[in-house]
């Protein structure tokens, strides 16, 4: 009887990380591999269920190919999926072929959609190989102070923000789901349908 309560309790504890995620502590200093990003002011992240009870999604920026400054604010009128990772987080890197897949099921329709790497300066040529090995085109920027996560309450990861056309933080979602691609897909549907 103890073996089998023991066997399930390391059964739990070998679970549970992949659908909660990964923390995020301070000392990660975060930085990645393509653009890096700077926090604009500190808005809450707070949701609620209704569009008139949505917070202002935190602004922050980042350099472009071609030099220039973008912020997410400049995003307005366009949904936003950001999701928060690091390449050392096991979550994460099984979010990422679900993360690209709908990435690629909504460029062409009105979504943007950024990765905000987690991984330290040290691991930049990492991340840049881990980008190449895995396929990613969408968005990837770096948060090298972790200014842009702690905006969001990032502490554990993966961490996604849906943001809706005007803005506004509409829905978060912590950890993976082999469901994803499908709720995430629903998700974003019904923000498009949003005036």
């Amino acid at each position: 009887m103890r073996k089998k309560i023991l066997v399930i309790i390391l059964a739990l504890l070998l679970i549970v990380p992949i659908f909660v995620g990964c923390s995020n502590s301070s000392t990660n200093n975060n930085t990645g591999n393509n653009t890096s990003a700077t926090s604009g002011t500190n808005n809450s992240n707070n949701t609620g269920n209704t569009e008139s009870k949505r917070q202002i999604a935190p602004d922050f920026s980042w350099q472009n190919a071609d030099g220039k400054i973008v912020h997410l604010s400049d995003l307005k009128g366009k949904v936003v999926l950001i999701d928060f990772w690091a390449t050392w987080c096991g979550p994460c890197r099984m979010t990422i072929p679900h993360v690209e897949a709908i990435y690629n099921k909504f460029k062409d329709k009105g979504v943007v959609v950024i990765g905000v790497n987690l991984d330290n300066q040290a691991s930049r040529q990492k991340v840049e190989q881990f980008i190449k090995e895995k396929g990613i085109t969408y968005l990837v920027i770096s948060d090298p102070n972790g200014a842009v996560a702690s905006q969001y309450g990032a502490t554990s990861i993966p961490r996604f923000f849906f943001i809706d056309k005007h803005g506004r933080i509409a829905k978060v979602v912590v950890g993976y789901n082999p469901n994803m691609e499908k709720t995430f897909s629903e998700e974003i549907e019904a923000l498009l349908k949003e005036n």
